[in-house]
């Protein structure tokens, strides 16, 4: 709208002369306003503290409606803001306008515009949001205190306004964790209508201390941005009991252990908590001084000593804080110094001369509470008699023993000693004697004396009683000594397993009989505490006894055809009695009937297995049952067959006619039977073929065909057959024809002659 330029009281005072002037000249006289209206809109909206976009205009008319110019218009403001200008006089179209700068309070403002003698105003009412972000302050959630690794209490949120003071909404918020870890939820948030926004939660970082959260506003010019919160974690609750070092530890016995055993108590974030009372528990044999601590500032607590147990074992020391697992400390208590020295085993032993003892001589190296001491080196030295010590400077091992390698004694019969001297100072019982007795030899070897590597047919006894000889280490034959002699392989048996070495040192055996398997067969021959002597014999085998089919003596079922070979060759094996395989023997194969076919290589040498096989076998083209026959002298028999089957169908045959060749009546009724075989003749027995049947006449005096009385076409039945009923037509010396066929199939023909 355009603005009009406004009147000084003067100039306003000549305008409303003149316009009583014109009045005048009207004749009527001054029209009085009657009503003052708003132009546009009344409910407005703007930003505090701006100009609205567009001016505020009244309209002022008299009591008919007609608008009046040169009227005075007082605009007033209520809730803030101001108007510019507060007096507008309305121009000839009863207008008058002003503009409204909105006050610094958000929320509803109001603008009245009155009339001198009009009794109702016009009233404009205005929406004045907040401007655009100006400063940001902590609302609520700063300074907080929680358990470390939970969420704090309040949320903490900011409040944004505007720069007369005003919550500004819709402002977005970013809450950023800036020391302590932890994390945050809703880090993005909106202001709401009170300017207002608050991160979802806070969770502090696990360490206890300081954290911070800062809060910034994502909008230019906005003062104090960002915020910062504060909070502090504190220590929760203890949740964990671990060691400050390592829970293996060792320790001499029956002295305090160092050092001493610590235990830190955590919270469910690892951090130390002050206080938290401990229990320390020793296993038996062992003692704890100060056994119940509470936890110190860094959440430590350790008993005043830990003294081990006089045996030297394993000892636990737990420590239990309320009902969190406990920790539990092991000390491996090793041995005092050393303090004695005693035999240990291998005294007093007797062998033959030359002979190793058995038991090695050793001794035991033990503290003053008797643990085993580890690591002494221990001297063994021959002292008489002879012979000769092995590692003659062994180690204690963890059980406080040190053994000699072996210890040989002289070549002469008698006393012998051993002295075993530990090589340290202020051991009682050292040094150590051993002594043993050196006796005659013992048997030393088993050898062949006779009956080995001999032949003989299964199932009989060797020509020679096997014998052994046994004799000491320096080659002496050894009388008295038990022989045990057993089965090794093949089977048998024998007499006089039990034999005892003469005075030449020989043992036999009563009898070896060799078992039923040909082959290589063993004896042994066993004294105790020396290797055995294993004899061999070999089994040969007997006369043949058997003969067998090494392949199936049926064949099954097969379709004949041209030069058919049989699918598996007749193949037998010949034994002796007990059942070995008997090699050379002649082994002749023959057809089992004429029809049988025909083979060659029909007389055959069983190998090494005992086996034979047909050379070949060409199976016959005749249906019925073909054979081959497998015999050696004085054994029974092996037959193998086959099932011979007709090959598919091929032609039709006559297999009867009762109507006579020549000299038959006319127009009589005859039997004629057909039937189905393959190419090679034989009887294809199936049913369900379809035969046409057909009858002609010629030759002779006016022949005249027959006719079929049965039914054409006929099937035949199981038997591959059909029986035909033909009517022989007429004509003197005609010659009657009755002819089946069957498609793929050779026809047959039956005739007579008419008399």
């Amino acid at each position: 709208m355009k603005r009009r330029a406004h009147l000084s009281w003067p100039a306003l005072a000549l305008s409303l002369s003149a316009l009583g002037l014109a009045a005048c000249n009207g004749g009527d006289g001054p029209r009085p306003p009657a009503s003052v209206s708003p132009v546009g809109g009344v409910t407005l909206a703007g930003t505090v503290g701006e100009l609205l976009s567009e001016p505020i205009s009244v309209r002022v008319a008299d009591n008919g409606g007609a608008p009046l110019g040169g009227q005075i218009v007082t605009f007033a403001v209520d809730g803030g803001g101001t108007v510019t200008p507060a007096v507008d006089t309305t121009d000839n179209t009863g207008t008058a306008s002003t503009r409204w700068r909105l006050g610094e309070a958000a929320g509803a403002q109001r603008l009245t515009a009155t009339v001198a003698g009009v009794a109702t105003s016009a009233t404009f009412t205005a929406t004045a949001t907040a401007g655009a972000p100006s400063s940001v302050a902590i609302s609520a959630g700063n300074n907080q205190n929680a358990v470390a690794g939970a969420a704090v209490g309040t949320p903490p949120a900011v409040v944004v306004r505007d720069r007369f003071n005003n919550p500004v909404a819709g402002t977005s918020v970013f809450f950023t964790v800036a020391a302590g870890g932890g994390s945050v939820s809703g880090a993005g948030a909106t202001t709401n209508a009170q300017g207002v926004a608050a991160v979802g939660s806070w969770t502090l970082g696990p360490a206890v201390g300081a954290n911070r959260l800062t809060a910034l506003v994502l909008s230019n010019g906005v003062a104090s941005n960002p915020l910062t919160f504060t909070a502090t974690a504190t220590v929760g609750a203890a949740a964990s009991v671990v060691a400050t070092g390592t829970t293996s530890l060792t320790g001499t016995v029956g002295a305090l252990l160092t050092p001493i055993p610590t235990v830190r108590v955590l919270d469910a974030n690892g951090n130390p908590v002050a206080g938290a009372a401990v229990s320390f528990v020793a296993s038996a044999g062992s003692n704890v001084a100060g056994g119940t601590k509470n936890t110190d500032a860094n959440g430590n607590a350790s008993p005043d000593g830990w003294q081990l147990g006089t045996t030297a074992q394993n000892y636990t020391l737990t420590a239990t804080a309320g009902t969190l697992p406990p920790v539990v400390f092991t000390a491996a208590a090793r041995a005092a110094v050393a303090s004695q020295v005693a035999i240990s085993a291998g005294n007093n032993q007797s062998v033959p001369v030359g002979r190793p003892v058995p038991i090695e001589p050793a001794v035991r190296v033990s503290d003053s509470f008797g643990n085993p001491v580890a690591g002494l080196e221990v001297l063994f030295e021959v002292v008489s008699g002879g012979g000769s010590a092995v590692t003659r400077r062994p180690v204690t091992n963890a059980l406080g023993i040190a053994t000699v390698g072996g210890w040989t004694l002289g070549d002469d019969i008698g006393a012998n000693s051993l002295r075993a001297t530990v090589q340290a100072q202020g051991i009682t019982g050292n040094p150590v004697l051993f002594s043993a007795t050196a006796t005659a030899g013992a048997p030393a070897t088993v050898v062949v004396n006779a009956g080995n590597n001999q032949a003989a047919i299964a199932g009989t006894a060797v020509a020679i009683a096997p014998s052994v000889v046994v004799r000491d280490n320096r080659g002496n034959p050894v009388p008295g000594v038990a022989v045990s002699f057993l089965i090794g392989s093949g089977g048998g048996s024998l007499t006089g397993g039990t034999a005892t070495t003469n005075a030449v040192g020989v043992a036999t055996v009563g009898s070896w009989t060799l078992g039923g398997t040909a082959g290589a067969q063993t004896l042994i021959a066993r004294v105790a505490n020396l290797p055995d002597f294993t004899f061999t014999a070999t089994a040969t085998a007997g006369a043949a006894a058997n003969l067998t089919a090494q392949t199936s003596t049926s064949l099954g079922t097969i379709v004949v055809a041209s030069n058919q070979a049989a699918p598996t060759l007749p193949s037998v094996r010949v034994t002796d009695a007990l059942g070995n395989p008997v090699a050379g023997v002649t082994v002749t194969f023959t057809l089992g009937n004429n029809a049988s076919g025909t083979i060659t290589g029909g007389t055959q040498t069983t190998n090494a297995n005992g086996v034979a096989t047909l050379g070949s076998w060409t199976l016959p083209t005749v249906a019925g049952t073909a054979s081959v026959v497998a015999t050696i002298p004085n054994v029974t028999g092996v037959t193998f067959t086959a099932n011979m089957a007709a090959a598919a169908a091929n032609r039709l045959v006559l297999v009867s006619s009762t109507a006579p060749t020549t000299n038959a009546v006319a127009s009589t009724s005859y039997q004629v039977v057909f039937r189905v075989q393959d190419a090679f003749g034989n009887n294809v027995l199936v049913q369900g073929v379809s035969i046409g049947l057909s009858a002609a006449a010629s030759g002779g005096t006016t022949p005249v065909a027959g006719t079929i009385s049965s039914a054409n076409p006929a099937a035949t039945d199981a038997s591959g057959l059909i029986t035909v009923t033909w009517v022989t037509g007429t004509g003197t010396g005609s010659t009657q024809t009755l002819t089946a066929t069957s498609a793929g199939l050779l026809s047959a023909s039956a005739t007579a002659v008419l008399q």
